[in-house]
């Protein structure tokens, strides 16, 4: 295992409380909109502790939805920080960038996809207790920030929605190819892991 497979969570987690500590000291000068990004940014922080350590479990549900059998704890970690390089463009960016309306506007999509997909979740994967490991920073943390986030974002982006959705889908898809790399799995196996997912749902639905 790697420095930057042990070190990632904490790398985050530095960043997101830099972030926060910013945001107390200059509060009066930042606009709302930089606010609720500060407000993302540490929340997307928790969100990751909850999925990975408190109380974890989320990577343990995936990799057996898709059928993986080699998720040891070594890979699983460096998944997670192909996972935190993704947060830097999905967060990091658009909060230093907040000028460009169409980029703030990403992270309240994952905001908002993180919300509704571990909702979802509980019901996918079967859950006994309506809970999913990431389920309430989600929509404590990633959901509010992710409303006020559009609300001030959002009027006078026109067309460039439609950079905003490209953007965060680039990210996205490049995210997910970095993981699945991680535990061997190539592009090419993607419709028979599809395939075993959708196995998976309906089998814990019967």
């Amino acid at each position: 295992m790697t420095w930057w497979d042990r070190s990632n969570i904490y790398i985050l987690t530095f960043g997101g409380i830099a972030v926060l500590i910013y945001m107390i000291i200059n509060w009066a000068a930042l606009t709302p909109l930089q606010i609720a990004l500060s407000f993302f940014i540490f929340g997307i922080t928790l969100h990751e502790w909850e999925e990975t350590r408190f109380p974890g479990g989320f990577y343990k549900l995936m990799t057996g939805m898709t059928g993986v059998n080699n998720s040891d704890q070594a890979k699983i970690e460096r998944s997670h920080g192909c996972v935190v390089i993704a947060i830097v463009f999905f967060a990091y960016i658009p909060f230093f960038f907040n000028g460009v309306h169409w980029l703030a506007l990403v992270p309240a999509i994952l905001g908002i996809f993180e919300s509704f997909i571990h909702i979802a979740g509980i019901k996918i994967h079967h859950l006994k207790h309506f809970y999913s490991p990431g389920m309430l920073t989600a929509l404590l943390f990633l959901l509010p920030p992710s409303i006020f986030i559009i609300i001030y974002a959002a009027p006078g982006v026109g067309w460039e929605w439609v950079l905003t959705f490209v953007y965060y889908f680039t990210v996205f898809f490049c995210m997910e190819l970095a993981v699945w790399g991680v535990f061997g799995i190539k592009p090419k196996d993607f419709p028979k892991i599809a395939k075993r997912a959708r196995a998976y749902v309906l089998g814990k639905k019967s």
